[in-house]
């Protein structure tokens, strides 16, 4: 029994010695075989230039919502904006598609590659490849489009191709507003030049 003891405690003061430098070994390998760091290897979002993210002030998937003074609804939505730095109130605007829904019931839908809203001026005008539906059937096409955010009033000052229920159109300009005649109603009319090419089936 004094011989078991003897060894074990023999065993326990042999493990105390090599225990701690069988750790230090460990540790000073790791040391050795360490890499340098290499600070021209730094990970490419190292390269986002902040001054220039925090200058853009970019908002992405803007929405705006109103609703104008003859009592229609209209909504606007972009892939992204930007504020105009130079004149507050206004945002440059990409890939920008508008509701406007009439009192009536009526839904004109227009779209475009890029515009601009304007708050100081109650006014949204879009550029490039301008598209517009309304709910009775037309399909305009245009370059430039103005709509006013305060009141109803959708006006292309511009060429315009339409395909109408009753046929194609081509006109110098065109415009939506309520009817004078009858309120409540609101009228498309085509100006400057108006072409109809009459499809009798229709």
């Amino acid at each position: 029994m004094a011989g078991y003891d003897n060894a074990y405690s023999r065993l326990v003061f042999w493990l105390k010695i090599l225990l701690p430098l069988a750790a230090l070994a460990i540790l000073s390998t790791m040391f050795l075989i360490a890499h340098t760091i290499d600070p021209s290897r730094a990970i490419p979002f190292s390269k986002v230039d902040v001054k220039e993210l925090a200058r853009e002030s970019r908002i992405s998937a803007p929405d705006y919502s109103g609703v104008t003074s003859d009592g229609a609804a209209i909504s606007i939505k972009a892939v992204s904006a930007q504020p105009d730095l130079a004149q507050p109130g206004r945002a440059n605007a990409q890939t920008i598609a508008a509701t406007l829904t009439t009192a009536n019931g009526g839904v004109t839908r227009m779209a475009a590659a890029s515009g601009q809203m304007d708050q100081s001026a109650n006014l949204l005008r879009l550029t490039g490849n301008v598209t517009v539906d309304t709910s009775n059937g037309y399909h305009i096409t245009t370059d430039t489009l103005s709509a006013a955010l305060d009141r109803t009033r959708v006006e292309a000052t511009n060429i315009v191709h339409a395909t109408a229920p009753m046929g194609a159109i081509t006109a110098g300009s065109m415009i939506i507003t309520p009817d004078p005649a009858a309120p409540g109603d609101y009228v498309l009319v085509f100006n400057k030049d108006v072409k109809l090419v009459y499809e009798p089936g229709n």
